[in-house]
């Protein structure tokens, strides 16, 4: 029997609105020139971080006191540095009350406040109901104001159940047309859309406006071209210390496809364009096993992607497992390749090929 988690997709859909409209008030507000704190990897972080997390985690504890979360941040930097905690409070306590947020939980206190943000430091074993999120996925790009998406979803004993994605940049009109997605690209008078997806109930897309959200459109399979050449592939193409740039180029170049394809920071983006159509093809080599990439980057997105019929594996050919706790290790899923079924197996061989080539 499918469930419906129909309270759940609710609540996600309306605490990811409300996080954010905070983001889109804070690029507002400074125009797009967003200052930033140092984490311990020197990944610029936001008061929109803090905030969206809090906000998210409020709300979804205060409906289920018993479910675990997951998020990238911490209260640290908040607890040892005064003015920066002033701020995501100042943020956190003016959040809308009314109409469609009136039942959605905020903290009462500052000390409210960081205790829910370290909520999201828990749940290790990725066993039981687990909320993952990331309230900022593309943080670099944010601050410059382009693409970026509020991220939450459910895990139930690993496996998600539901994802919800808010995209506050991506205009409605380019998310339901199966237009190319651009950075610079975004909506700059309205509040972008929230995607999202049950499992087994398929993937929706909703505008999102300053005090709701509106009619949900399904997102339909797509069919993409027939030939593997004229397949737009997803990435983002400065070398990084985990991927294999190059060998995704290999990947692209053996199958004949245009190089470079659609360039997208955030990663929980780039899921996003391939499940409405605007890209067709991502592909994930890492520079060894024993690399890993955070959870909060795939879990919701991925959903999202194959209830629209793609498909997702790593390049073992095993599924993603999601109840490995924070991190999604090498050892046990080695890269990955998203692609709709007609061209998944193709596209398979060839980055095996370009795998086995790597480690001549």
């Amino acid at each position: 029997m499918v469930e419906y988690y129909d309270k759940e997709l609710d609540l996600a859909l309306r605490s990811i609105h409300r996080a954010s409209l905070v983001t889109k008030q804070i690029l507002r507000s400074l125009k797009n020139n967003v200052s930033a704190e140092s984490k311990a990897d020197d990944s610029p972080v936001t008061i929109a971080d803090f905030a969206a997390q809090c906000l998210i985690i409020s709300a979804l504890h205060s409906a289920f006191p018993s479910d675990q979360f997951l998020g990238e941040e911490s209260a640290a930097a908040l607890r040892s540095k005064e003015s920066l905690r002033s701020e995501v409070w100042k943020l956190v306590s003016q959040v809308p009350r009314d109409g469609h947020f009136a039942d959605l939980a905020v903290p009462k206190s500052v000390d409210e406040m960081l205790d829910l943000i370290d909520l999201g430091c828990g749940s290790q074993s990725g066993q039981g109901r687990v909320w993952v999120m990331d309230p900022v996925d593309g943080t670099a790009t944010f601050m410059k104001g382009q693409q970026y998406a509020v991220c939450l979803c459910l895990l139930v004993d690993g496996v998600q159940k539901v994802g919800a994605i808010g995209c506050p940049n991506l205009p409605f009109e380019t998310a339901t047309s199966g237009r190319k997605i651009c950075e610079e690209h975004v909506d700059s008078e309205g509040y972008g859309v929230v995607i999202s997806a049950v499992e087994g109930h398929g993937s929706y897309v909703r505008p999102m406006t300053a005090d709701s959200i509106g009619t949900a459109q399904k997102i339909n399979p797509v069919v993409p071209a027939e030939d593997v050449s004229h397949l737009d592939f997803v990435g983002s193409w400065p070398e990084t210390s985990s991927q294999r740039m190059a060998s995704h180029e290999a990947v692209g170049k053996k199958l004949g496809a245009q190089w470079p394809g659609t360039e997208l920071w955030s990663l929980q983006m780039k899921y996003i364009s391939l499940a409405l159509g605007a890209t067709d093809v991502m592909v994930r080599i890492p520079k060894g096993r024993d690399r890993y990439t955070q959870i909060w980057d795939h879990a919701g997105g991925q959903l999202i992607y194959t209830e629209t019929g793609g498909v997702i594996k790593d390049l073992d050919g095993g599924a993603i497992d999601f109840g490995q706790g924070r991190a999604l290790r090498g050892e046990r899923n080695f890269g990955l390749i998203a692609a709709r079924p007609a061209h998944f197996e193709v596209i398979f061989e060839a980055a095996h090929e370009v795998v086995s080539k790597d480690s001549r």
